[in-house]
């Protein structure tokens, strides 16, 4: 069913900001590669390239910050991300009970 697609995409694809930063918040900062590892464990179809452009999106819109470590990039979630990780997952649980 077309919806239920759209639906998928919306809550997946769509907002891999969530996901990552879940991630973050569990694991604490990691390389591009294993979040893109993370992700694809998780069922997302994510290319290696779209990934690392992905992640770049997250630094510039302040999702992530950047952190050099002998000379690699780590990633870490920032605070305003964290806030807004716990109210999305605050609205989904609204929605949640409303739908059941």
């Amino acid at each position: 069913m077309r919806a239920y697609k759209r639906f998928r995409n919306c809550i997946g694809r769509g907002n891999l900001w969530l996901y990552v930063v879940s991630l973050l918040n569990k694991r604490g900062p990691l390389h591009g590669y294993g979040i893109i590892q993370e992700l694809r464990k998780w069922g997302f179809n994510v290319s290696t390239v779209y990934g690392y452009v992905l992640l770049k999106r997250m630094v510039a819109d302040g999702v992530l910050v950047e952190i050099e470590e002998g000379g690699r990039k780590l990633y870490t979630a920032s605070e305003t991300a964290r806030e807004n990780l716990a109210r999305a997952i605050e609205e989904l649980k609204t929605l949640i009970n409303k739908l059941t």
